[in-house]
């Protein structure tokens, strides 16, 4: 008996020692894994106040950039920020070429709120954005997006006159009054904005063509669209849009037909032009700036100028050859001196 109890305490003993030395190790263990993790984390924390004292690079002024003016490469340069600004951009390059819309001065980061963007960088150099009412019939039943190209077809209805005595018969008219005009927006879409690599510049605020196509029926009806018109002929646009209907037929993108001008006499302008110009101010009464400010009255536009009587300055007269022209309104008679022939 005594035999037996002393086995049971010896192995008693040796499972607490196994269990002892077990302990131990177990415990050291988890030890270093600790050590291990306590040390990677002092790292991490250690890079990023490291990273945090060296800052980020972002895009700043390196001169004051005045509004409305392109910014050129040499006018920016790269400096650490404690934080990325929103909008900022982390390269020259990405900045260069940005128009501020307001003063910029020298150190302060350039970001993207700051600069144009939307419907005014969409517009090419000596265009115009230009808003005209539409509604399902004039705009191709709404199937018109912002993108596609259009052709602007004028309907005019005169009120009833006569001609020459006679019962005017038709005084309705409907022909093309510009062609090819890009859509920028219509009615609440506006042009997709390109996702830039640094998302530093503003988020696309249009719908997509196919979001916006699937959407039909929850869409509100458009009432305008704006589109990119030359400056030369805007007027146009805007004395359509007054005194008729205008409707927009969508073309192929690729189509580049188009009416030639030079077929046709051009309409003559509201105002007209010194009679002291020079040879090259002549030239320059071309430029489409300058075409835009003569203007283009509602008698032009409907084409019928060679029935409006050309006018005359007060008190105006004029002397013909061999004889005195003697004005009476807006006619004129030629009573010639006759002379006797030899």
């Amino acid at each position: 008996m005594q035999k037996i109890t002393r086995m049971v305490a010896l192995l008693l003993v040796l499972l607490a020692v196994v269990l002892a030395v077990l302990a131990i190790m177990l415990g050291r263990h988890t030890t270093g894994a600790s050590r291990n993790v306590a040390g990677v984390a002092t790292a991490a924390a250690e890079t990023a106040r490291a990273a945090q004292a060296q800052g980020m690079a972002v895009a700043v002024a390196a001169t004051t950039l005045p509004p409305g003016v392109p910014i050129a490469p040499d006018a920016l340069q790269l400096a650490q920020w404690p934080q990325h600004p929103a909008g900022a951009f982390a390269d020259v390059a990405s900045a260069a070429g940005g128009i501020p819309l307001v003063r910029i001065p020298a150190g302060t980061p350039v970001v993207a709120s700051l600069l144009a963007h939307d419907l005014a960088m969409a517009l090419r150099p000596g265009e115009r954005a230009i808003a005209v009412p539409v509604d399902e019939q004039a705009g191709a039943g709404n199937r018109i997006r912002p993108g596609d190209y259009v052709d602007v077809f004028l309907s005019l209805k005169a009120a009833p006159g006569t001609d020459n005595g006679k019962a005017s018969t038709d005084p309705t008219q409907t022909r093309l009054l510009l062609s090819r005009l890009r859509v920028l927006a219509y009615g609440d879409e506006d042009l997709p904005v390109p996702p830039h690599a640094d998302d530093a510049k503003p988020a696309d605020t249009g719908k997509s063509s196919a979001a916006s196509r699937d959407g039909d029926a929850q869409r509100a009806a458009p009432h305008t669209a704006v589109l990119a018109v030359p400056v030369q002929d805007a007027d146009h646009l805007l004395l359509g849009a007054q005194n008729g209907k205008l409707s927009l037929a969508l073309r192929r993108p690729d189509d580049e037909g188009g009416p030639d001008h030079a077929l046709f006499p051009p309409p003559r302008g509201v105002l007209v032009a010194r009679s002291d110009l020079g040879a090259e101010q002549k030239q320059s009464l071309a430029s489409p700036e300058n075409r835009a400010y003569a203007g283009i009255d509602g008698v032009d536009l409907a084409g019928r100028a060679s029935a409006r009587p050309m006018p005359f300055a007060a008190g105006h007269r004029a002397v013909a050859s061999q004889g005195v022209e003697v004005i009476r309104g807006t006619g004129s008679e030629a009573h010639g001196n006759r002379s006797n022939s030899p």
